[in-house]
């Protein structure tokens, strides 16, 4: 499989004509790009949708982080000299993290704008993220069909059981959807910490390491828990904050293009300062993935808690309920 795997990925890697449109790809299914345009949609489009579809890139990441320890498998570049290693990645390849968020996030804003054009850009954008990841030398095709497996069992389970956990956490108490969100939280780490048990006295063949320095110049560090603690900390930040705004009222994302734009910008600018101003405020060398679930803790939080109720307070954005009506005086 490797040895075919390969073969498929030197065989693209010849098509440089291929090099700017898959790079673009790729770009739209990095966590970067996700962590920029999640916000917008809260802020700038419909925040239950918004944080339907944060919540979803969460979890996926989340999960993709946990299987990445389980299956502990190899990039491409660490395996074979002659492939370029286009992107770089520390972490294990297997099942292929753009791939995975491609297919459940794209997916579910196609399900909630529910135009046939969207789930035909939706399949397209998926199709075209999985093939640039294997063309950059970061996976191979086995790691990018994993991704959509696992990808379309997310978005599929997502969709059946949203309905269901909507109206359960609608009926609990703001103290009980907190403590459903801190277990979430608590949940994500325990299943990495178990999947990192499992893998027992298995040692990572020198090989990989050597080549993967030789290719790229940057050492890799599969073990490292960074994206699974990010993804347990902004699963407390974003459904906590989530939970209390819309204890408070909520707020609507509707209004002018040039208002929702002044939105984006200063939620952004909030988003900036706490996740590096705390990296320089707080010098943690030891326990770095302390200091990364705090951060993306207090990431979420602001995202779907404390830049809304700026907004509101800043004249920018209308709480969605008023005295128990809507904004619009309906009840």
């Amino acid at each position: 499989m490797i040895d075919t795997d390969l073969s498929i990925i030197l065989f693209m890697q010849g098509q440089d004509w291929a090099t700017p449109i898959m790079r673009l790809a790729s770009s739209l299914g990095s966590l970067e790009f996700m962590l920029l345009s999640m916000p917008f949609l809260y802020w700038c489009w419909d925040a239950k949708q918004g944080f339907m579809i944060g919540l979803m890139l969460v979890t996926s990441h989340g999960l993709n982080a946990v299987l990445k320890i389980a299956l502990h498998s190899p990039r491409p570049y660490w395996v074979d000299p002659n492939v370029q290693a286009w992107s770089t990645e520390p972490s294990f390849g297997m099942p292929s993290g753009h791939s995975q968020n491609a297919v459940s996030i794209w997916g579910l804003t196609a399900q909630l704008i529910h135009k046939r054009w969207t789930y035909l850009l939706a399949a397209v954008t998926c199709l075209f993220i999985g093939l640039s990841r294997a063309y950059l030398g970061v996976h191979f095709m086995g790691d990018v069909l994993a991704g959509w497996g696992v990808g379309a069992v997310l978005l599929g389970s997502s969709i059946k059981a949203m309905p269901v956990m909507e109206e359960k956490i609608v009926r609990m108490d703001l103290k009980g959807q907190i403590l459903l969100a801190t277990l979430a939280s608590l949940a994500i780490i325990a299943l990495y910490l178990l999947s990192l048990a499992g893998t027992g006295a298995w040692q990572m063949p020198s090989a990989w390491e050597a080549n993967a320095l030789a290719a790229t110049g940057e050492p890799i560090d599969p073990f490292r828990p960074v994206d699974a603690f990010c993804a347990a900390g902004m699963m407390l930040g974003i459904s906590s904050g989530y939970a209390i705004l819309k204890r408070r009222g909520g707020f609507l994302a509707d209004g002018p293009l040039s208002r929702r734009l002044v939105r984006y910008l200063l939620g952004m600018i909030g988003v900036v300062l706490i996740w590096y101003g705390l990296k320089e405020a707080m010098q943690i060398e030891a326990a770095d993935w302390a200091l990364d679930y705090i951060r993306s803790m207090l990431a979420g939080l602001w995202v779907t808690l404390g830049a809304p109720l700026m907004f509101i307070g800043l004249g920018l954005a209308k709480r969605e309920q008023v005295d128990g009506q809507s904004a619009s005086g309906c009840p």
